[in-house]
Order: structure tokens, then sequence, then C-alpha cells
């Protein structure tokens, strides 16, 4: 099982791995505790939560309801430190939601949606109103802003002859991609940004088959957005997306926004990595 994480998720599960001492076994409770320890991002926002709900000492309280020791530790290529059935399961179903998702790393979103629906260990004693909150924190597709006064724009971005805007000629080609690849939801975004007279989609094309696509301003419509971004899966971790990205930031910064929106965002750790873009946090998360 060679899964390949994203950044936070190694850094979760290093942290999980940390705390296993006496334990000897890694349980689901530990990947619980490191998610909200870790501290950025959606987890920033989690670990907020749990400060205005159960105070500072949560972690602690957390900790001291951690399963007993296992007596059947099981070793996982990926995890340094062997972890319990239970935490075989998880990952199990988070990879099973990856590939739902036509993803290739494994995420917290991955992650956390199996903690929830296995709730094993400290799951059991949380509210249904914790496990909504979230649900709607780590789960869900969420909203990214960039500041573009201080976005830079790759040099690389004008040295990629594959990447070129679409033509009117290319709409077909373009559909069918999207629903064989895809989610037809993107259908109405993609329209929009054929509808325009400066059309607002990037393609990456290869012998005349469409590799990837980025809109943006397409979503509703909405001025100073980004999205959808799409690469077939057997493109992907080469780079494509990343300069799709910056192809359309750079369209936008020439409009001189002080910010673009990321739309429904899923794959949180790429635009965070690729472009420093912050999560919108959610209005109940404060105060």
């Amino acid at each position: 099982m060679n899964l390949l994480f994203t950044n936070r998720v190694e850094r979760i599960i290093e942290l999980a791995s940390g705390k296993v001492g006496d334990q000897q076994v890694l349980t689901p409770s530990h990947l619980f505790i490191a998610m909200c320890e870790e501290n950025s991002g959606v987890c920033a926002e989690l670990f907020h939560y749990f400060v205005k709900e159960y105070g500072y000492s949560f972690i602690h309280d957390f900790s001291e309801k951690i399963e007993p020791f296992h007596l059947s530790p099981i070793f996982l290529p990926s995890i340094s430190v062997p972890v319990s059935p239970e935490t075989r399961n998880i990952i199990d179903y988070a990879e099973k939601r990856m590939h739902r998702y036509n993803q290739m790393q494994l995420n917290e979103g991955h992650l956390m949606q199996a903690l929830l629906k296995l709730e094993s260990g400290i799951f059991s004693s949380l509210t249904e109103q914790d496990k909504n909150v979230i649900q709607q924190i780590v789960c869900t597709a969420r909203d990214l802003f960039v500041h573009m006064d201080d976005y830079e724009i790759p040099l690389a971005v004008g040295r990629v002859d594959m990447i070129k805007k679409a033509t009117l000629d290319d709409k077909e080609a373009l559909i069918q991609m999207v629903e064989k690849e895809f989610e037809s939801g993107w259908l109405s975004s993609i329209n929009n940004g054929f509808e325009k007279n400066d059309i607002s989609i990037y393609l990456v094309k290869e012998n005349q088959r469409i590799l990837g696509f980025a809109c943006y301003e397409s979503h509703a419509k909405r001025r100073g957005t980004f999205g959808p971004m799409g690469v077939v899966k057997t493109k992907r971790q080469k780079g494509i997306g990343e300069m799709l990205l910056h192809h359309c930031l750079a369209e936008l910064k020439s409009k001189r926004y002080k910010y673009v929106v990321i739309e429904g965002a899923g794959p949180i750790g790429f635009y965070e990595k690729a472009c420093d873009a912050v999560v919108i946090p959610l209005k109940f998360i404060g105060g």
C-alpha cells in the first residue's frame, strides 16, 4: 500500500506517530488528535472550534480517551509505527474516498471522512453538532483566496508552449473530455467561459488531445474567481495543473484584482502550495 499523502497528511501522521508511546500502536484517536494539533489550513479551524467548545485543554482531555493497547499491530509501508486494525480500516476507507473523487493524493478530507464514517475511539464521545461541524470544516470543498498584491507570476508560465487559450473550435472536445473524466456539474462554467469574446479558459493539448483545462471568471460568471480546473488522471503529478493555474492567475493579475477567490477547491493543499492560497474561514468558527 504505497499511498501518496499530501504534505499536511504527512505532518498529521508524523504527529500521530509521535504520540504512540506506551500504546505501541497508532489508533484512530491518535490521528484525530494529530489532525487538530497540526493547526494549519482547515485543521486550524478544527483546532479553534474545539478550543471554543471544550477549552484549550481539549487535546489533553481527548488524549485521556485514547483506546487501550492493541494485541494485533499491523505494519504499513506508508507509516513508520505499527497501527491498530481500526487504523488500517481508516486508511483503507480514506483511500477508497480518494479514488472516488478521482484524486491522486490522500488528503485530510479523505482521512476525516473515514474517521467520521467508522466512528471509533474519541468519535463515540463527540456530539452530533461536533460531527456536523467537522464535516463542514474538513470534508467539504472550500473557497480559498489569493492575495494578488503578493502574487508573483512564475517565469516558466510564459515558456509553456502546450498551454493555450481555448477557441470555439475546442468547445465540443473539451465538453466530451470533462464528461468522461470529471463531473457534468462543471459544464455550465465551461459554457460560460466560451460565451465571452475573450474566452476565459486555458487548455493543455498534446497531439490535439486535451489533457487539462482551467477556467477563470466562469463559475456563475463571477469576477475575480478561478475554477474549475481538471487534468486527465494519467497526466497528473507532472506540473500541468500548476501551469494552468498560473496562466489564469496571470490573466486575473493583469485585471488588477486585489484578491482572487478559488471556488470550491477539493485539493486544498495543492493551492496552498502552488500559489499561497488561504482557506476562507467559515463564519461559525470565530467568536
